[in-house]
């Protein structure tokens, strides 16, 4: 047998080997009775993101935007934001800004951008949102391609924009970021992730087929280095050489927080496009020292660096052990890092039964969510290409993209079932982010769109319409000794004989935030047996006995009393 037809053999064995390991027997009837339903219109939302193209393919245009769900004027209700770009001429008068909408109630939302103050053109990526000052309400991070921003809020449904005094006005290409206390005293810190070294000036001419102008992929710029700012008393000082994390070697589109040694620091994972991920693990002495060669999730399972984006962790099978969730380049899958008991993960893309489905798909923002309140986190993924021409150069291929949904079988297994879940929409997907904003204890998801060239970049607000009667613990948590909103808490339940774990967090997804209220499905169980808070102070919060279908401020150390 000739090189070629041995090279051929085995090719076939392992797509026959692969048939037979991914397909699975689902029954219609075993899907949840789960819709998601599109109100982005009748809720007020009118929202279409803005990139400044002008078809002169500058490779920020592509790269879209985030968005959130927040509680900005403290009503109890959540509020939603979204991100936007600008005119590319700085001698044009702009009124593209971010746009924030305060729900009203009854599935109502209105526009205060301009009341709120928060209406400045800027080219934007991001955001992240947390009580960085601890003075109980929501603060808004910025992201962008040029200077930051952080705007404080007021406490009077109106922000304030900081950055100047704050000490964060840094000047890169920003993606995503997230607020969390590295050092645990007490105030937030800030991780920005940053990307290549991109300008006017710098644009390179890029194209296909060497007729046609293409958007460029990272690989042609150099990278930046993410930033990491040291908080306290509402000031911060930039750490990022003293800490470890300088690296310019990144390109980073993702960051999301989690605990993998389980030893009280939170550590950082990052996604980095065409370049090794990163794996910083928290020294606990004001250093990060990057591990993701060593723990198994700098490369995919071929040794090979991805085209990543969007990046979460969660405790699939509830044993325990995390698993690592990246939103991968179309042809290559969405990557699924699974974590051992003794902390080393492994690409177990296929073994999940998401490699199949992800396949030709372009992930930006995905996250771990529990949709059908069953107690189990399943994974939702928007996807959308960057090349709006794509199918003239490979026909299985789209630029827009229908959002993917991995429901999860309980036993750490996926199955995709996006349309069956209403999902049918074709979108150029970037953010995303979930939240419960009609108040009836199901998970709701946000989506931003790009705006390039054919599409008009409109956001969309899914309500979760879930007839699966499962019930549900929905918990908000304020520190006292720890930061206010008590983000690095890992909160478990005990309830029907098994135990969910929930870390407290900001981040995750592609650019965008999800709600900060920790939600628990339930399934059939009426009451919780015990739920514990660790805090990051150290403190630990002790509940029993607590009823389901309800929603639940706890405060550090209110069982202690």
């Amino acid at each position: 047998m000739g090189k070629f037809q041995f090279l051929n053999s085995l090719l076939l064995l392992h797509i026959s080997s692969c048939i037979l390991f991914c397909l699975q027997a689902v029954s219609i009837a075993e899907i949840p009775a789960v819709k998601f339903v599109n109100v982005t219109k009748e809720s007020g939302i009118d929202f279409a993101h803005f990139s400044g193209a002008f078809g002169q393919r500058y490779m920020p245009e592509t790269m879209g935007a985030g968005c959130g769900f927040l509680d900005f004027d403290n009503d109890g209700l959540l509020d939603i934001i979204f991100i936007n770009g600008k005119e590319w001429k700085d001698d044009q008068q702009s009124n593209h800004t971010p746009v924030l909408y305060r729900n009203i109630g009854n599935g109502k939302f209105i526009d205060v951008t301009q009341s709120a103050r928060i209406n400045t053109p800027m080219y934007g990526m991001g955001v992240t949102i947390a009580d960085y000052d601890n003075d109980d309400d929501a603060d808004l991070y910025f992201t962008n391609l040029g200077a930051n921003f952080l705007f404080r809020n007021n406490g009077d449904a109106t922000f304030t924009d900081v950055t100047s005094d704050s000490n964060t006005a840094e000047d890169d290409w920003s993606t995503s970021a997230l607020f969390f206390d590295y050092d645990r005293d007490g105030w937030l810190d800030l991780f920005v992730c940053n990307y290549v070294e991109w300008s006017i000036e710098s644009d390179l001419s890029c194209t296909v087929d060497q007729q046609h102008r293409s958007y460029c992929t990272p690989s042609v710029y150099e990278g930046q280095s993410c930033r990491l700012y040291q908080g306290k008393n509402g000031v911060f000082e930039d750490v990022t050489v003293a800490s470890g994390i300088l690296n310019s070697d990144g390109k980073s589109l993702g960051v999301t927080m989690l605990d993998y040694d389980n030893d009280s620091w939170i550590d950082l994972a990052v996604a980095n496009d065409t370049e090794a991920n990163f794996l910083y693990h928290n020294n606990g002495d004001g250093t990060f020292t990057d591990e993701a060669v060593l723990m198994g999730v700098a490369f995919d399972e071929n040794g090979k660096e991805q085209g990543s984006m969007g990046i979460d962790t969660a405790d699939i099978r509830n044993d325990g052990n995390r698993v690592m969730a990246v939103g991968n380049f179309s042809n290559e899958t969405t990557a699924f890092y699974h974590a051992s008991p003794g902390g080393y993960f492994s690409d177990q893309t296929i073994q999940a039964k998401v490699g199949n489905a992800s396949l030709f798909t372009l992930t930006f923002g995905l996250f771990f969510f529990d949709y059908d309140q069953d107690g189990y986190q399943d994974l939702f993924c928007v996807n959308g290409h960057i090349e709006p021409n794509v199918q003239r150069y490979q026909k299985n291929l789209r630029y827009s993209q229908r959002p993917s949904l991995f429901w999860n079988q309980q036993n750490g297994d996926f199955y995709e079932v996006g349309v069956e879940a209403g999902l049918k929409d074709f979108g150029v997907g970037r953010g995303a982010a979930y939240g419960d904003y009609d108040g009836d204890g199901d998970l709701d998801v946000l989506i931003s769109n790009n705006g390039v060239v054919a599409t008009n970049g409109q956001a969309w607000l899914l309500r979760n319409d879930n007839e699966e009667n499962n019930n549900y613990l929905r918990l908000k948590i304020k520190g006292t000794q720890s930061n206010r909103d008590g983000i690095g808490a890992k909160i478990t339940v005990s309830v029907g004989g098994q135990r969910q774990s929930r870390l407290v967090k900001t981040g995750s997804s592609y650019c965008s935030r999800s709600e900060m209220v920790i939600t628990f499905g339930l399934g059939q169980s009426e009451k919780i047996e015990q739920l514990t808070v660790v805090w990051p102070s150290g403190l630990i919060d002790t509940y029993t006995n607590i009823l389901a279908n309800a929603q639940l401020t706890l405060q550090e150390g209110e069982t202690q009393r």
